[in-house]
C-alpha cells in the first residue's frame, strides 16, 4: 500500500469512527466496486482533462443515488481534487484495516477441498478465535487439490490440518526412515 492511500485511510477513518465507520467502509466499497464494474466511469474520475467540477457533479449524482455520507461525498471530492481516486481501492484496503484494528477484528482466510457451510465457518471463526485471542471474520475459498480439511491464513500464520498436507509428512517421515 501506498503511504498516500495510508494517511488518506487514516484521516477519513478519524473522522467518521465510531459512529459512521462501518458505513463509510461500506460506502467506499461500493464506489470502488462502481468503478471496477464500469470502467468509464473510472476513466472519467481519473482523467485530470475533465475539469473537476464535471467529475464532482457525476460524483454527486452518484453520491445521491447511493445514499453517500456527507462525510464519504466530500472525501470523494477531495480525491478527485487532487486527481487521486485512482487510489480508492488501496485506500478502502487500508482503511478496512484499520477499521477491523481498532475493533480488535482479524480476517482469517480459511480454504478447504469443499464449500463450507454457515455453520462450519462458525465453528472454524471460533475455534480461530480461541487461537488469536481476537474476533475473527471468515473468508472462505475452495481448493480441491486439499482433498480434506482446511488451512487458515491469520496475517502471516497459517494453520494448516489439510489432508494433504499429512500426506506429505507421511511421505516425508517414509522417506526419512
Amino acid at each position: 500500500m501506498t503511504v498516500a492511500a495510508s494517511r488518506y485511510a487514516k484521516a477519513l477513518i478519524d473522522v467518521l469512527y465510531p459512529n459512521k465507520a462501518e458505513a463509510g467502509l461500506e460506502q467506499l466499497q461500493r464506489f470502488s466496486s462502481l468503478l471496477t464494474t464500469q470502467p468509464d466511469s473510472r476513466r472519467v474520475f481519473e482523467n485530470p482533462t475533465i475539469s473537476s467540477d464535471r467529475r464532482k457533479a457525476l460524483l454527486n449524482q452518484i453520491s445521491s443515488t447511493l445514499a453517500f455520507e456527507p462525510a464519504i461525498r466530500n472525501f470523494l471530492n477531495l480525491l478527485i481534487d487532487r486527481n487521486r481516486i485512482d487510489i480508492v481501492d488501496e485506500i478502502t484496503q487500508v482503511y478496512q484495516k484499520l477499521l477491523d484494528d481498532r475493533f480488535g477484528i482479524v480476517r482469517a482466510r480459511v480454504t478447504s477441498a469443499l464449500p463450507m457451510d454457515a455453520a462450519q465457518q462458525s465453528d472454524i471463526a471460533e475455534k480461530l478465535q480461541r487461537v488469536t485471542g481476537k474476533k475473527v471474520r471468515v473468508e472462505s475459498a475452495t481448493d480441491p487439490s486439499l482433498i480434506g480439511g482446511v488451512v487458515a491464513e491469520v496475517g502471516s500464520t497459517i494453520y494448516d490440518g489439510s489432508i494433504r498436507q499429512q500426506l506429505q509428512s507421511f511421505r516425508k517421515n517414509l522417506a526419512i526412515d
